[in-house]
């Protein structure tokens, strides 16, 4: 429920006055928010290191996840990843952190869409840490992000192997086939 509440804190601090945020979040963050606010995240990062000098585990991990928010909605992922990582050591069992985690993997493997071997490894890490997260919500999303990584590449695999069968090379055709099949789709039901 906290982190509904930051984010919708920051959709609010990008239409309104801070001083009408949640005073929880406006007293510990707003420096912060009010960086992210004018597009100055390199500000915002440098606010976060001096919470992070005050040992408040709180205050730490609600700037880690809201820098890690900030860092996603401006592609910056492995920033992102920083920060929830830096979220995670607070407390590794947050839900929406995990989930942050995965989403932000899903993220960085659409911004690499045309490098077939950074989406594969990126469902690798999705699946593996897929297995970290219980709350059913983020479990279906989840899924959700793994099966359109897996559609994917079993699209390119589909290209490839129609290359490979209009070259007359039946057995590199057969080859992606398989692939298709080993990720539990049939050729037939992928489209473009």
């Amino acid at each position: 429920m906290k982190y509904i509440t930051i984010l919708i804190s920051l959709f609010l601090i990008a239409c309104t006055n801070t001083q009408n945020i949640n005073p929880s979040i406006n007293k510990s963050n707003n420096k912060i928010l009010q960086f992210i606010k004018n597009g100055d995240l390199d500000s915002a990062d440098e606010e976060y290191i001096k919470i992070k000098d005050t040992q408040d585990s709180t205050k730490i991990k609600d700037s880690a996840t809201i820098l890690a928010i900030a860092h996603i909605e401006n592609n910056e992922y492995i920033l992102a990843n920083f920060f929830i990582q830096e979220g995670l050591s607070i407390d590794s069992s947050d839900e929406f952190l995990k989930f942050l985690l995965i989403k932000n993997q899903f993220l960085s493997a659409n911004e690499h869409n045309n490098d077939l071997s950074y989406i594969k490894k990126a469902l690798k890490a999705l699946e593996e840490n897929s297995y970290l997260i219980s709350d059913n919500e983020y479990k279906t999303l989840t899924s959700t992000m793994i099966t359109r990584l897996k559609i994917d590449i079993a699209k390119r695999n589909k290209d490839i192997a129609n290359q490979y069968k209009s070259l007359n090379k039946i057995q590199a055709y057969k080859i992606y086939k398989q692939k298709i099949e080993d990720m539990g789709f049939d050729s037939k039901d992928i489209i473009k």
